[in-house]
């Protein structure tokens, strides 16, 4: 454990001083929360928004991530933070919520709860199909709620809702570390981990990774600024890093369930999203970081942007919805596509509410607002997607392309009944109680209060109709992404239920036995999703989340790190499980990426260069002497192939037969590498 915090404490300063510090005084210009969560969640999301933004200029001119530019780009974020919110003051935006907090519900209404709770229960012991318990459970949900209830009672003090996110805060970090600490150190389990460890490289040493794979810099941007400031490789920084990313999640939706209904329902989302729902952890499991925190962190403050903007029509509320939501461009391209979605549907929804109330104020500060981020959201997607070559229909654009016919249809959705994994028992059923409550209850609220659940249930079921087909290209995303809005409704639900437990008298039986339920149920969730994070990483060849690494393979690595003179290497697809990207990310190289034959046929997350060259590296692998071998060694500059000693298909034992072309230069008990002579 000393070993441990002796790494985490100088990795986490410099990640304070570029992740959190410089976004600071941009929080209280624009958003200018009286809370001291919602303003460390927004300096959070303004200094990773802006200051890989201001790392990637020098890029477009070849200058790579190098110290200057690692120095500078933090101290102008903050500096110009500074000096607007020293001109213009800090925001004075009116505080939330927006719409009254949950209402104690009536008799008759626990009774309906506690019959809704039967088909759940079914379903949850695989006695009942999810989409029947599901059906049953909102009906009666809804018919319970139109029965009315109580106004809710006084709010929980706010040093009791700072005590008790704090609590849950660090449960969170805990869920992250558990795993890492007590099994995996110094490594971390994903093995996407090499994905964006070579994309970090590339940015610190070339400044682009359009060579290796079509996606958006601002990830591995930001981690090229944090590895240059803090003398870290990549592969040393996730381990300390990444299991703090589960705290995005949490603090987000803690804002937006602020701004929605209150302190309350903020400190009940940050609970369930935090430590109950599945699809955070999964995704740190798996690292996918950038879709982490583009899907669960930056849209999510967007979302709560645009809330903000609906209730008080401001130039500072409509750059803080522009800001953020660009933001989820620059992060992940799947990100984007969910939040595109999410915006449109809320756009067919508010535009039309708002116009036939005669709100034009409020209809034109959203539609500047939208039209902002649009156009830096194609200013940041320009160079990734080659937006020009798709406009103009040159030949620029074919990585793109293929990427997107790559992934239309390729990917099948899973059953219904496995929705309750990404986004957990608790998560759901109390989210489908707390739907019809959220949006009968808004009808006391003005109409930004209004509109705004409506919106989340637009965002639930456009993701829950993304996953269920494959020509939404994506539909396991969708699926765990859509616990994001359903923890919204679910944090209500949960405050409604535990209203009785905050009163001291003059409840009924039956109401504390529903609180007590409900409790138990969510702490239950919550204890599951710790231990689930203590276990060790998953060893099954096909599983995301497995360490990815072997004693065998890291010597390997080492090897081809100490002796990298430049050049590419070709690697077998895996070796011992552990992919060949895991090679190429220990030694410090990029290219050839190889993949198995079956993969490269289904054409689906291939590299910007297409089958060619995976394909060429079999030439090499499986005809070593082969003139189409010496093609490929020429052409590729490759200085060492590396093959596993058990790869199906491939004979490391040919290349010992050819010592005039290949000559050996390691070998352990898994992998044996050569250096073309």
């Amino acid at each position: 454990m000393s070993e441990i915090l002796g790494d985490l404490a100088p990795a986490l300063l410099v990640v304070v001083c570029v992740g959190v510090v410089p976004g600071w005084f941009w929080a209280r210009l624009l958003v200018g929360d009286a809370c001291r969560v919602g303003l460390v969640a927004h300096s959070v999301a303004f200094s990773i928004s802006l200051v890989p933004a201001l790392a990637l200029l020098p890029t477009y001119a070849g200058v790579p991530v190098t110290l200057p530019v690692a120095l500078l780009s933090p101290a102008a974020v903050f500096l110009g933070g500074l000096l607007l919110h020293h001109r213009f003051g800090a925001s004075k935006a009116p505080e939330p919520p927006l719409a009254p907090p949950p209402p104690r519900p009536s008799s008759r209404a626990l009774l309906l709860l506690v019959l809704a709770f039967v088909p759940a229960a079914g379903a949850a012991a695989g006695l009942l199909p999810l989409w029947a318990a599901a059906l049953a459970s909102l009906v009666l949900a809804g018919v319970a709620a139109a029965a009315g209830g109580d106004p809710a009672g006084p709010e929980l003090p706010r040093r009791w809702v700072e005590g008790l996110l704090a609590a849950v805060l660090f449960l969170v970090l805990l869920r992250g570390y558990l795993g890492p600490a007590l099994h995996d150190w110094p490594h971390i389990r994903g093995i996407d981990k090499y994905t964006q460890a070579i994309m970090v490289d590339l940015m610190l040493s070339r400044g682009s990774i359009e060579s290796y794979m079509v996606y958006p810099p601002g990830f591995h941007t930001l981690m090229a600024v944090i590895c240059r400031l803090g003398g870290l490789d990549p592969l040393e920084l996730f381990p300390v890093l990444a299991p703090a990313f589960l705290l995005l999640p949490a603090l987000a939706l803690y804002v937006l369930g602020r701004t929605l209904w209150g302190a309350g329902c903020g400190l009940a989302a940050a609970l369930l999203g935090g430590l109950v729902l599945g699809s955070p952890y999964l995704y740190l499991a798996e690292a996918r970081y950038p879709q982490l925190i583009s899907a669960q962190f930056l849209t999510v403050l967007a979302v709560a942007a645009l809330f903000r903007l609906l209730a008080a029509p401001s130039p500072r509320a409509g750059v803080s919805l522009a800001l953020l939501g660009s933001s989820v461009v620059l992060y992940h391209h799947v990100g984007a596509y969910f939040f595109a979605l999410v915006l449109a549907a809320a756009a067919l929804l508010l535009f039309p509410a708002l116009l036939l109330r005669g709100e034009r104020r409020r209809a034109g500060a959203l539609f500047v607002s939208l039209g902002a981020l649009g156009v830096l959201s194609i200013l940041y997607a320009w160079d990734t997607y080659d937006l020009a070559g798709l406009l103009l229909g040159n030949g620029g654009s074919g990585a793109t392309a293929e990427a997107v016919s790559g992934a239309i249809g390729t990917q099948q959705p899973f059953p219904l009944s496995h929705l309750a994994e990404p986004v957990s028992h608790p998560v759901l059923w109390l989210g489908i109680l707390g739907v019809p409550f959220a949006l009968l209850g808004a009808r006391r609220a003005s109409l930004p209060g209004r509109l705004a659940p409506w919106v989340l249930l637009a965002w639930c079921l456009v993701m829950f109709a993304g996953s269920r087909t494959a020509l939404s290209g994506f539909p396991e995303r969708f699926e765990r992404d859509l616990g994001v809005p359903l923890v919204l409704f679910a944090a209500y639900a949960l405050v409604m239920l535990l209203r009785p437990a905050l009163r001291r008298r003059g409840e009924s039986r039956l109401a504390v036995a529903v609180a007590a339920f409900a409790g138990l149920v969510v702490v239950a969730g919550a204890v599951r999703g710790l231990a689930v994070a203590a276990l060790p990483a998953p060893e099954g060849p096909s599983d995301s989340a497995r360490l990815a690494t072997t004693p065998t393979v890291e010597a390997a690595g080492r090897w081809l790190k100490k002796h990298n003179t430049g050049g590419n290497i070709i690697v077998t697809p895996y070796i011992d499980h552990v992919p060949s990207r895991a090679l190429l990310a220990m030694g410090g190289y990029s290219a050839v990426q190889t993949f198995n034959l079956s993969r490269i046929e289904r054409a689906r997350d291939l590299p910007p260069s297409g089958k060619k060259p995976p394909l060429d590296a079999f030439v090499v692998m499986k005809r070593p002497g082969s003139p189409g071998a010496r093609r490929v060694l020429r052409e590729y500059d490759v200085r060492y192939v590396v093959l596993s000693k058990d790869y199906p298909g491939v004979d490391w034992k040919k290349f010992e037969r050819l010592p005039g072309l290949y000559r050996k230069t390691f070998e352990n008990r898994d992998v044996v590498i050569y250096a073309p002579e």
